[in-house]
């Protein structure tokens, strides 16, 4: 292989790892990234045209990539990576009933940026890992507990 299709591979990986670390370029928004790519989560888990619990493993999946492919680009945990941010909401969106519509959405959009910015116990602990599958966790854990906040009012008949 020559230098040139070398250099071409290379910045083809740097591209599009940049691309699903930054979910499309949300990461580059001036205010608020991680709050635009957990939207931007949001908007596509709503509109999704295919199961989204069975999405659930490539969304972990490509977030995982993600967060190791920014870590590598931009440093320990920047803000610019997002694809955690879209792994947390997907996980707090599969909670909302289907009765609730678009309110449950929102809700679990608005439930996971609290804990996501908050960082409870375990969000701060998992968001001290300083590698790829840490980015991704602290954002995991953020929607699990968002999730189940959304599973308990719903309980409750909320």
């Amino acid at each position: 292989m020559n230098t040139v299709t070398k250099l071409w591979r290379l910045r083809f990986v740097r591209f599009s790892g940049g691309a699903v670390a930054t979910t499309l370029g949300t990461g580059f928004f001036p205010l608020g990234p991680g709050t635009v790519g957990s939207l931007v989560a949001a908007v596509a888990f709503y509109y999704s045209p295919v199961s989204t619990l069975a999405l659930l493993p490539f969304v972990l999946l490509l977030g995982w990539i993600g967060c190791e492919a920014g870590r590598k680009l931009w440093g320990e945990d920047p803000s610019i990576v997002t694809i955690d941010e879209v792994a947390g909401t997907w996980i707090a969106c599969l909670a909302s009933p289907p009765s609730w519509g678009l309110k449950g959405i929102a809700t679990a959009f608005i439930l996971f940026r609290i804990f996501d910015i908050a960082k409870p116990w375990p969000v701060n602990r998992l968001d001290e890992m300083k590698n790829g599958i840490g980015i991704l966790l602290d954002d995991v854990a953020a929607g699990i507990m968002a999730a189940a906040v959304m599973f308990a009012a719903h309980l409750a008949g909320l």
